[in-house]
């Protein structure tokens, strides 16, 4: 199944130690059409009315013992034993509910991935050998969001990190849905766990230069991405303070990676995209106590959704050309790190004090805005988005599960909001508050990185990016990227690639400035 343009995203895989086919491809090259034994069957329904009249025939013609019907959460999911093995029905109406203003994306995708993902999980002990998947009356929303889930419930990091390709849970799937549908549900799945493998990867694996080998080498034979780094020599060159500040005390020197995506020819302005890259932060010298430390390889995590998106990118031939750039350092402690009280000269002129040198998130997204801002007039963006894992201020107030949205332009924040809906990849809009802006003041520089006051500390971050921003229009996305439980379809603990699935709602929505 995997064509000339897929080329680039099939070495991903390889490269990051992950099996060289997605899931999905494997099984369905595995599929037998002829009923046999060991075979499970999974019909999924949009809509009641059909549920119910399978599930009447079927009573009529099994024994009561045999089939188990089970309401959850308003859905009904029907089992029971056949000639051929087991037999699972699954509703996949979404209920209409008064949300009283409430934030809910059980949409219709979100709804049949999670159902999806939690079916995967019983499949081990069953012993299964074929799954056949039946679509009854359900939408195109709907059928997405099946396969998707069934690709992200499939990865495991652990399975991954063996010396050979795992085997796959299933062998044989057989699904009765287009061609262009399936690859379309294998290329989000497949993004969405290159982003989680990225982050689970360790940081002694993971550090600014195998970063930068590893997305030159994923893209290296594609025929739409193309990718750049700019190393020391030219980040000094650039003068990106701020960057290289953070990242002088690491053993491994920062560096930003762009990557470049274009489809043929486009009129329309690209879109920027920057992710924060710390592929691990100590805390520099203010030192984060070691509970707070332990999981900080995630601080890449908002590169590594730009990642999975730029694979998704290749492998669906989005045609609007877009630029992403991460901004890749280590945030170490050593006789060279950047100190509380240093007065740093940021890319655009701009003086910061330093307060807390582990703000430093916001300082390499500091210095990636202004580059991916002040591209020539023909690659200059029409928007640019940034995501990271910015602050625990926003984890505090919106919890794991949802990002914190912040935007400089109402018609950039209600796209991007409802792209979270849309995905069950959900985001909250917080304000850029000017006020609070006051406390970014600094007595010997322009600004300082971070407020000695403890509240509000994710608006007053999305203040310190604004000042880096210009006019152009721009949305802050503060993620966490890990979850620490079994999410839907995705299995934790570890990276759950929030925000790939939303941004690719988001381009596919077709936003315009």
């Amino acid at each position: 199944m995997t064509t000339d343009k897929n080329t680039a995203v099939a070495s991903i895989v390889k490269q990051l130690g992950m099996p060289e086919k997605a899931w999905l491809q494997q099984a369905l090259e595995n599929a037998v059409s002829s009923p046999q034994d060991g075979r499970l069957q999974i019909s999924l329904f949009g809509a009641a009315a059909e549920f119910d009249k399978r599930c009447n025939a079927l009573s009529q013609g099994n024994l009561s013992w045999q089939q188990r019907l089970i309401q959850k959460k308003e859905q009904r999911i029907l089992q029971f034993a056949s000639e051929t093995g087991p037999h699972i029905l699954i509703e996949l109406t979404t209920p209409e509910k008064d949300s009283k203003g409430m934030l809910e994306w059980s949409g219709e995708y979100a709804l049949a991935r999670d159902l999806m993902g939690q079916v995967f999980a019983l499949l081990d002990p069953l012993a299964v050998e074929q799954i056949d998947l039946e679509f009854i009356a359900c939408t195109e929303a709907s059928s997405l969001g099946c396969l998707a889930g069934l690709e992200i419930a499939a990865y495991d990091y652990r399975q991954c990190r063996g010396d050979r390709d795992p085997e796959p849970l299933i062998p044989g799937l057989h699904i009765d849905l287009p061609k262009k549908l399936i690859d379309r549900a294998i290329a989000q799945g497949l993004s969405v766990n290159i982003a989680r493998h990225l982050v689970n990867l360790p940081a002694a694996e993971l550090n600014p230069e195998t970063y930068a080998k590893l997305v030159s080498e994923i893209f290296k034979q594609s025929k739409s991405c193309t990718v750049a780094i700019w190393d020391v020599e030219r980040l000094e060159k650039e003068n990106m303070g701020l960057m290289l500040a953070v990242g002088r005390a690491a053993v491994h020197p920062p560096c930003l990676i762009h990557i470049r995506y274009r489809n043929g020819s486009n009129s329309v302005k690209p879109l920027a995209l920057v992710g924060k890259g710390i592929t691990f932060d100590t805390g520099g010298l203010d030192l984060k106590p070691a509970a707070f430390m332990r999981i900080m390889k995630k601080d890449m995590g908002g590169s590594a959704a730009l990642v999975g998106l730029a694979a998704w990118l290749e492998r669906s031939g989005f045609e609007r050309p877009v630029d992403i750039w991460l901004a890749v350092a280590e945030n170490a402690v050593g006789d060279k790190a950047f100190r509380p009280g240093d007065v740093i000269t940021a890319r655009n002129g701009k003086t910061v004090e330093i307060d807390n040198t582990d703000a430093e998130g916001r300082l390499v997204l500091a210095d990636a805005l202004t580059v991916a801002i002040s591209e020539d007039d023909e690659n200059r963006p029409a928007a640019v988005v940034d995501v990271a894992t910015l602050t625990g201020a926003a984890r505090v107030a919106l919890g794991l599960q949802v990002g914190a949205l912040f935007a400089s332009d109402k018609g950039l924040s209600d796209a991007l909001y409802q792209a979270g809906i849309e995905s069950g990849d959900p985001l909250w809009p917080l304000p850029l508050v000017r006020a609070y802006g006051n406390e970014l003041q600094s007595q010997v520089a322009q600004l300082v990185n971070s407020s000695a006051n403890r509240f509000g500390g994710a608006v007053t971050a999305a203040m310190f990016l604004a000042e880096f921003t210009e006019d152009i229009p721009w949305a802050h996305i503060d993620v966490n990227a890990w979850t620490n439980e079994t999410l839907g379809a995705v299995k934790g603990p570890g990276a759950n690639g929030q925000m790939v699935q939303c941004l690719i709602k988001f381009l596919e929505n077709g936003f315009e400035c």
